[in-house]
C-alpha cells in the first residue's frame, strides 16, 4: 500500500491480485536493471482492476491471476524487444494494455504508439499513461486500416491474426526491415511468442514463450 501523487490517493490492490502480483515478483522473468519497474506495474494493475469492473478489460476468471498470467507474458517479451530494433514500437489492438504498457515501463527510452479502435479502452490506456507518469507514448483511437502510415521498427500484437494477415494489416506502417512480434493462441497461459522480420514473413526468429 502506498501513495501515488498522480492519483492523489493510496494505492491498494485487491488482496487476491496483490498476492498474485507478489508471486510474480518472487518468480520474475526479469532481474538486474529492471528491478525498479515494480511500483509502476503495481499502479497499472490497480487502475486495470478498477476499470475492469465497468469496461471488461480482463475476464472475471482471470482477474485474480492477471499478474502471473497476463503480466508475466508481457514481461517475458521484454528481453526479446530489447534485442530487436525498438526506437518506435507500434502495438496493435492494445485493449487492456498488454503487452504495451509493461513493455513501455521496462523500456522507457522507446517511443510507443498504442493503436486501439474502441473508445473506452483508449480512454483507459490514456488514464494509465497519465497515472503511471509515462512519456514518449501515445494512444491512437483509430482502426489500423485508417491510420496514416508510420515507420515503426517493431509491431507488437496479441493473437490479433495469423502471421500473413497481421503482416497485411501493418505492412505499410513498418520500416523496410521492421519486425513483428506476436503471441500465437488466445490463452496467455498456453501461448507462444513468434518474432519475424516483415521482409521475411516465412522465416521466424523463433518461439520464446
Amino acid at each position: 500500500m502506498f501513495h501515488v501523487e498522480h492519483l492523489d490517493m493510496v494505492i491498494q490492490l485487491p488482496s487476491d491480485i496483490q498476492e498474485d502480483f507478489e508471486r510474480l515478483k518472487r518468480k520474475s522473468v526479469l532481474s538486474g536493471s529492471f528491478e525498479d519497474i515494480w511500483p509502476k506495474l503495481e499502479i497499472y494493475l490497480y487502475i486495470l482492476s478498477r476499470w475492469s469492473r465497468r469496461v471488461g478489460l480482463v475476464s472475471r476468471r482471470d482477474q485474480s491471476v492477471v499478474a502471473t498470467k497476463h503480466l508475466r507474458q508481457a514481461l517475458t517479451m521484454v528481453p526479446v524487444v530489447a534485442s530487436l530494433p525498438h526506437r518506435l514500437v507500434m502495438d496493435l489492438g492494445s485493449g487492456a494494455g498488454f503487452p504495451a504498457i509493461p513493455l513501455k515501463i521496462a523500456l522507457p527510452n522507446a517511443y510507443f504508439m498504442l493503436v486501439e479502435s474502441r473508445r473506452k479502452r483508449a480512454h483507459f490506456l490514456k488514464e494509465v499513461i497519465r497515472s503511471v507518469g509515462l512519456d514518449r507514448i501515445e494512444v491512437v483511437n483509430e482502426r489500423i486500416e485508417s491510420l496514416s502510415p508510420v515507420c515503426a521498427d517493431l509491431v507488437t500484437a496479441r493473437a490479433v491474426a495469423s502471421p500473413d494477415k497481421l503482416l497485411d494489416l501493418v505492412q505499410r506502417h513498418l520500416s523496410p526491415h521492421g519486425w513483428i512480434l506476436s503471441t500465437l493462441g488466445k490463452d496467455a497461459a498456453h501461448s507462444e511468442l513468434l518474432a519475424w522480420r516483415a521482409d521475411r514473413v516465412g522465416s521466424a526468429l523463433g518461439l520464446f514463450y
